[in-house]
Order: C-alpha cells, then sequence, then structure tokens
C-alpha cells in the first residue's frame, strides 16, 4: 500500500515537470492559482483515505452561522469533529451529489483529471465580492480578444496576459441581472486538469466556493441550483 510519505516523495518532482510546462506556455505572472491546484489535487488524494460513509449530522460553527452537515459529505476527518471551524470542505459526487459510501469508494478515490467529483470550501467572507459582483467591478477590466462562445450558452472572454489572472478564461451569462459567473483554466496539463471555480456568497457573512472539471459547465445552471440547495439545507433554523 502506498503510505504518505511516498505519495509526498513522488508528487513533488512531477509538480516541477509540469510548472515547467506551464511557465512555457503561461509565464510566470499567471501561474499561481496552477500551483496552488496542483497542490490542492495531491492533498484531495490523501484526504480521500480518511472518508467515512456515516452520514451522522455533525454540528459546526464557521464565524456566526451554525450549520449541521452529513458527516459523510465532509472531506477531512479533522472537521468530522465538529464545533467550531474557520472552514469545511466537503467532496461530493457529480452529478449525483451523494457523499462518500462504500459502495461508490472507487469513484471518490478516482485520482484522474476527469474524476466525477466535486470540492466545496464554506469559510468567512473575506470581502462582499462574489463571482458575480467581481464581472464588472473586476474581470471586465482584465477582458482581451473576442467573445468566445461556451457551453450552455454561456460566452467567454479570456483574460489579458498582464492581468493577476492570466492563463484563464472568464465564463458568465449574458444580459442577466444577476449573471452566473465562473473562472476556468484556459489548458489542461497531466497534473493540473482544466478547472473551474465558483464564488457564492451564502448566509450571513460565509462564502462558498466549489470548483470543478470544466467538461461539466455546460451543467452549470443545474449544478449551481442544487448545490446552493443542499448547502442551503446545513444552515440551522431559530
Amino acid at each position: 500500500m502506498v503510505t504518505d510519505r511516498h505519495e509526498e516523495s513522488r508528487f513533488w518532482p512531477r509538480l516541477l515537470a509540469g510548472l515547467i510546462a506551464l511557465v512555457t506556455a503561461f509565464g510566470l505572472a499567471g501561474i499561481a492559482w496552477a500551483v496552488n491546484g496542483a497542490i490542492n489535487r495531491h492533498h484531495d488524494r490523501i484526504a480521500l483515505k480518511g472518508l467515512d460513509g456515516k452520514p451522522s449530522p455533525i454540528a459546526l460553527t464557521v464565524g456566526t452561522e451554525e450549520l449541521v452537515i452529513p458527516a459523510n459529505l465532509i472531506r477531512f476527518p479533522t472537521d468530522r469533529r465538529g464545533g467550531l471551524v474557520t472552514a469545511v470542505d466537503l467532496l461530493l459526487l457529480w452529478p449525483s451529489l451523494d457523499g462518500f459510501s462504500e459502495e461508490r469508494s472507487r469513484e471518490f478515490r478516482d485520482s484522474s483529471p476527469d474524476a466525477p467529483l466535486i470540492y466545496v470550501t464554506i469559510t468567512e467572507a473575506d470581502t462582499e465580492l462574489d463571482s458575480t459582483t467581481r464581472l464588472d467591478g473586476l474581470y471586465s477590466r482584465y477582458f482581451t480578444g473576442p467573445a468566445l462562445p461556451g457551453p450552455g450558452h454561456l460566452v467567454g472572454r479570456a483574460m489579458s496576459p498582464d492581468s493577476p489572472y492570466r492563463g484563464e478564461v472568464v465564463y458568465f451569462q449574458p444580459r442577466a441581472e444577476t449573471p452566473y459567473v465562473v473562472r476556468c483554466l484556459a489548458q489542461t496539463s497531466e497534473e493540473i486538469p482544466s478547472t473551474c471555480i465558483r464564488e457564492l456568497n451564502i448566509g450571513h457573512g460565509l462564502t462558498m466556493l466549489y470548483r470543478f472539471n470544466r467538461s461539466w459547465l455546460g451543467e452549470w445552471r443545474t449544478m449551481d441550483d442544487r448545490l446552493r440547495r443542499i448547502v442551503g439545507q446545513f444552515f440551522r433554523t431559530a
């Protein structure tokens, strides 16, 4: 059986090789997210070993919000202890959005770029801006080139190579009062799949950030609606 220590020793040489390819493609300025993505993906693989199929309710407090979350949705064993946490990470199967079970353990332990998993983080918001409000207030100033046709009637805009978002495409819902907005890596590598990230303000002072494979972007409306609904059920009502 491969140990966590062995995983660490094999991971860093692979990451270095991947970063060399990314620097060639994107330059140095735009790969911070890619580096974090590679490290997170590696930690994801190791974290899967601690998954628990029990759906026992776990009471947690994030910021001022009290949440109750089934244990088999929670990614890290330390968060399954409950109590006060700075953030809680979830792991869900797509498209069912089920939590971990022994019957589907192979899917949860799939470490390939196309693994059918959605990673969700609920944490205190450090700003009132989310993906939607950043569209006009931030992202649009870095748009470059023509509009790109996106899946599911979305429009994509490449980000300027001189921006903090180099190597990314922002996809958004055109002509909507409160548009869906998501950032995606424009290219992929062996270590870093083409991942999309979306951030939403939820509850009182919390943020939900979720990331998923770009190949599912055409299902953005269903994914967003169902994730909002599921996470909304975690909040304790008075």
